[in-house]
């Protein structure tokens, strides 16, 4: 037990008792060992579990009691004032200003963070235009180097390196859709960079490949085709460029793209180069490019599973295509999302996590977030009463079920020993459940007085986590911000009216 220390990754295997406490754990490993890891368990577990119960459980308690759990904390108005400057200093401080994103081996799209970051210049306009450069750079790079299928669009899980140029090859709905609505957002803030049109391209991508025949959207395409080869439909040969392709357009792709120096036999393809003013090489790249999107290449199977807060997250992004574009497809698409969500996955007053599994797994706090945000996001954009009185039966139900003892729960009932919560949950690949149910009542039109007036007394208030490590929790700090701006406006316009 001494050596179950820290922090992993993925994939994380934790083998525990049957009581809930962990016995051992570990990453990685390789198929055999594996499974002569299972074995030499079963025969200690069978020989000892007597004696490797009890040691579990001290272990467990001893480490919960030894670590320093997150506490509120008070600060004056002026220090909280503070804390975004301390997120975005922290964010800029494990930034790659080179090459954009966050750290300096495998790097990830960190949507909380890139989201936080955009509204923070948002509500400041007066920050560091380094702030904004990064943004910037990091969202070029996403969407212009290995990480974006640069053929059938959609983004890569992460990059295995710190360039951009290696991707793991999964495919999720969770990215696509977060990525898709962010972009938006930067076209907000930057109009004409050509973010509304990779935001679109995204939309496309989780439209072709991720569309279940019932009106939702699927979880992922895997990183492996049906032969277990990884990335295999994303790899060209020369010779299926020169089986797809005139002379002409072979030749373009090989001067672009320099193959003749490729020591490799199949590769990514890269982007294409600007195209010339007079048009003639965009059409070219147009002909190229719908050529080779018509030859069949290696079938990447499709995880079927069709997940509530990930449907929200794509009812988000879909909302804000339809916003910045105002076109009657989206907007079809869109609503046929909504009528999805609400149709499957909430059920005689509660929420089911899987589409037509109802049974298959506990319902979380992330899909009521999710799915309220999306809902209430889609009733804003619509101006239908019905769909932000759902929203608002969301919210108070995952209050209800999920709010214990001044604390978030992510599950209804934890199967974790002497789980005592947390005060705000931190930012993770999506971003903080709690401050995005709480966002969601700050949204409304037309607020129950009573849910507003708790979610108003506990969105300022900070732990120690979000001071010492602010970068987690940008969300959370975000929406502290936002909700300080606003009572300070509405204070403001007060003294306004007694004045006049």
């Amino acid at each position: 037990m001494e050596e179950v220390r820290g922090h992993a990754g993925w994939p994380l295997n934790v083998f525990i008792s049957a009581d809930g406490y962990p016995v051992t754990g570990f990453t990685y490993l390789p198929r055999e060992n594996f499974l002569q890891v299972l074995i030499e368990l079963s025969e200690q577990w069978q020989l000892r579990h007597e004696s490797i119960n009890p040691v579990a459980k001290a272990y467990f308690e001893q480490t919960e009691s030894s670590e320093q759990r997150s506490t509120l904390v008070s600060l004056a108005d002026q220090d909280v004032s503070k804390l975004l400057d301390v997120f975005v200093g922290q964010a800029m401080t494990l930034a790659d200003e080179l090459q954009g994103g966050f750290g300096h081996s495998m790097k990830f799209p960190s949507y909380p963070q890139l989201n936080s970051l955009l509204k923070a210049i948002r509500l400041s306009p007066a920050l560091n235009k380094v702030v904004a450069e990064l943004v910037q750079l990091t969202l070029d790079s996403l969407a212009t180097l290995h990480l974006m299928d640069q053929l059938n669009h959609g983004f890569f899980r992460y990059s295995t390196d710190p360039d951009w140029q290696t991707p793991h090859y999964e495919k999720m709905l969770y990215d696509n859709a977060q990525l898709a609505a962010l972009y938006f957002d930067a076209e907000l803030l930057w109009p004409g960079r050509g973010y509304a049109e990779i935001g679109l391209k995204t939309i496309g991508f989780m439209r072709q490949f991720l569309s279940a025949e019932n009106g939702g959207f699927m979880a992922s395409l895997s990183a492996v085709d049906e032969n277990q080869r990884e990335g295999a439909g994303y790899f060209w040969s020369r010779e299926e460029l020169k089986a797809a392709l005139t002379e002409e357009e072979y030749n373009y792709l090989k001067n672009h793209w320099q193959l003749e120096a490729e020591k490799t036999q199949e590769f990514l393809l890269k982007p294409l180069a600007i195209a010339d003013s007079n048009g003639s090489e965009e059409m070219l790249q147009q002909r190229i490019q719908l050529k080779l999107r018509q030859v069949k290449k290696p079938w990447m199977p499709v995880d079927s599973k069709i997940l509530a807060s990930w449907n929200g997250l794509a009812l988000t992004a879909l909302v804000k295509a339809q916003q910045y574009k105002g076109s009657q497809e989206l907007k079809v698409v869109s609503t046929r999302l909504f009528d999805f969500i609400r149709n499957q996955f909430i059920q005689n007053g509660q929420v089911i996590r899987f589409a037509g599994q109802a049974e298959s797994a506990e319902t979380t706090l992330e899909d009521y977030a999710q799915l309220a945000y999306s809902i209430q996001l889609y009733a804003l954009a619509t101006g239908d009463v019905e769909a932000e009185k759902l929203a608002q039966r969301l919210v108070q139900d995952a209050f209800r079920l999920f709010y214990r003892d001044d604390r978030w729960f992510q599950d209804v009932a934890s199967l974790i020993p002497g789980d005592k919560g947390e005060y705000v949950i931190q930012d993770a690949v999506l971003e903080s459940s709690s401050a995005r149910l709480l966002e969601t009542v700050m949204m409304m039109k037309r607020p129950d007085k009573d849910l507003q007036q708790r979610a108003f007394e506990i969105i300022p208030r900070l732990t120690r986590d979000m001071i010492e490590t602010p970068y987690y929790y940008g969300s959370s700090i975000l929406l502290a911000s936002q909700f300080r701006k606003l009572a300070a406006e509405k204070i403001e316009a007060q003294r306004a009216v007694r004045s006049e």
